[in-house]
């Protein structure tokens, strides 16, 4: 290679890493993002007895934004290294835990539950489907979101898990009847993950948190996540509350450690986002990679609390999706605290977030940091979705019997026409609304499958009536 050669070879080799650093730069995390998150949590946990810890992770390293107490009987302020419950944030460990052994030819997804369990276990099957590994691992094997059988342990009902031995699961896989093939539908279960952790255990021959200690913490030099806390860091321990802002006691697993068992802190969990990434590469990040793949869509979830799109423990809870992202995350809470981790596969991001509070849940706020959103007490308790409609609800009112605007979405055509609350809906596309019950007014708002409707409305305070038009479209809402 001569002179001029290399000068090319060497301008081109810095052009190129240019080119890297610039779009690293572009898709991380700003430091005026990094400022209004802090100034989020100074806001709401600077004189507080709670505290909130998050930590985000990109190409060019990682940063812990941290405000409010640990509440352990010290003034201490929470930091990237104060230990949290995380709850089912577990989850994803535990799936991590079986591909990998997956990986290490061990197991296979497709195996029979009852392959691993002893003899006396009589496990649930279904038209002659038996419930599999897989199906454990995404939430399909048609078990309840906990078992009938759970009492609350030391007479504590936030403590319901401390006594839930390995003899009570056998005892309530045994007597349960599924209503239902393992596979054809998704419902969230606790009890189904916590199967699952168990028989990896068992198949390893040693207990859950020691599986997660060797196969996972150890290669990301995760040291403080753990279980059973030692004595140092119980010292790190931030005390959980209720949503009263009362002390709430820790709680406590057996059988149920693969559910939502761990206790960790930001900076361990920025190495396991960093690695779930691909920000750092390691052992365990193609392993990862198969856990991401979405096996259900539109996944429902409890009391209107949608999944979405999920995969082996991980979820994108139809939150929406920025142009150029595509998020996923888990969220986990206990008695006392909140938790949430996430990462945007595209711009290769990560995010965690800890909490010993539940006024603020973790997930809301991680999620909103991961769609780069401003943090305000609306996006911070509530999940911003992308919503296709008019932007506005309406219900019967009891009293008088018309059909009146309930709610309307500042960001959709129904709030940018001005449109408010306590409107009377008199006419959808000139056909009145008197008599008529909500759903026939559903259906009429969709009648001639146009984009456009028009609505004549009624304000009895100014008693004026206005004819207005709105386009069906996408718009953005919380909640």
């Amino acid at each position: 290679m001569n002179i001029s050669t290399t000068i090319r070879f060497v301008c081109f080799t810095i052009l190129l890493l240019a080119t890297q650093f610039l779009a690293a730069a572009q898709n991380g995390f700003t430091d005026a993002e990094a400022e209004a998150i802090q100034a989020f949590l100074r806001e709401n946990f600077g004189n507080t007895n709670a505290g909130m810890v998050i930590g985000l992770v990109d190409e060019r390293g990682s940063r812990v934004l941290a405000a409010g107490k640990l509440d352990n009987g010290t003034r201490q302020e929470v930091n990237g290294d104060t230990v949290f419950e995380i709850g089912s944030v577990t989850k994803t460990f535990t799936t991590l835990l079986l591909q990998d052994m997956v990986e290490r030819d061990k197991v296979k997804l497709d195996d029979p539950v009852g392959k691993y369990l002893p003899e006396s276990v009589k496990v649930p099957a279904r038209d002659g489907k038996q419930i599999t590994l897989l199906n454990l691992a995404t939430h399909t094997a048609g078990l309840p979101r906990d078992p009938s059988n759970l009492t609350p342990g030391h007479g504590l009902p936030e403590n319901a898990f401390a006594d839930y031995t390995v003899e009570k699961l056998y005892a309530f896989l045994s007597s349960f009847t599924l209503d239902r093939e393992p596979g054809s539908k998704f419902e969230y279960s606790n009890v189904g993950m916590a199967l699952l952790g168990h028989i990896l255990a068992l198949k390893t021959g040693t207990n859950y948190e020691a599986l997660v200690v060797e196969r996972i913490c150890r290669p990301l030099k995760m040291n403080s996540t753990r279980i059973r806390l030692t004595p140092e860091l119980q010292a790190r321990l931030a005390r959980g509350h209720d949503q009263l802002g009362k002390l709430a006691p820790n709680w406590e697993f057996q059988v149920y450690d693969g559910a939502g068992g761990l206790r960790s802190t930001a900076n361990d969990l920025l190495k396991y986002v960093s690695a779930q990434a691909g920000i750092t590469q390691s052992r365990l990040t193609p392993i990862a990679a198969k856990t991401h793949v979405i096996r259900h869509r539109n996944s429902p979830g409890t009391a209107g609390d949608m999944h979405g799109n999920t995969a082996m423990a991980w979820y994108d809870q139809e939150v929406y999706q920025p142009p150029g992202m595509e998020l996923l995350g888990h969220g986990g809470a206990t008695g006392g605290y909140s938790a949430f981790i996430g990462f945007d596969k595209k711009q290769r991001r990560g995010v965690a977030v800890l909490s010993n509070q539940t006024t603020f849940p973790s997930s809301a706020v991680g999620w909103a940091v991961l769609q780069r959103l401003p943090l305000t007490k609306e996006s911070g308790t509530e999940l911003v979705r992308e919503i296709v409609g008019l932007g506005f609800a309406f219900d019967l009112d009891q009293k008088t019997h018309t059909l009146r605007i309930t709610k309307v979405y500042p960001k959709s055509s129904a709030g940018q026409a001005g449109l408010s609350s306590g409107l009377i809906i008199q006419k959808i596309n000139d056909v009145p609304t008197a008599g008529k019950s909500t759903a026939e007014c559903f259906s009429l708002l969709r009648a001639n499958g146009s984009p456009k409707v028009r609505l004549e409305l009624v304000n009895q305070e100014r008693k004026e009536t206005n004819t207005v038009e709105l386009t069906r479209g996408k718009f953005l809402t919380s909640g």
